[in-house]
């Protein structure tokens, strides 16, 4: 298993990313999405779980919702 970085292996990581072309840090930058993307979605997951546990909302109150957002829309079209 790869050793993680110290604070000083760390500056020295972000010291070479500044001094790259926009072209290299682009491809830094997808490296690191593609790397990170399951972390960051199952984040965003548990977020939006406590979130709804915190803040619960009934079926008809969804419904009242979407029949207002129809309405809008039906109106605007008119």
């Amino acid at each position: 298993m790869l050793k993680a970085p110290s604070d000083a292996g760390l500056n020295k990581i972000k010291k070479a990313v500044m001094s790259l072309s926009v072209e290299k840090k682009m491809e830094v930058l997808t490296l690191l999405e593609e790397e990170l993307f399951a972390a960051r979605f199952k984040s965003l997951l548990t977020e939006f779980r406590e979130s709804a546990k915190k803040h619960p909302i009934t079926t008809e109150e969804i419904s009242g919702e979407v029949e207002a957002v129809r309405q809008k829309r039906y109106e605007g079209t008119n």
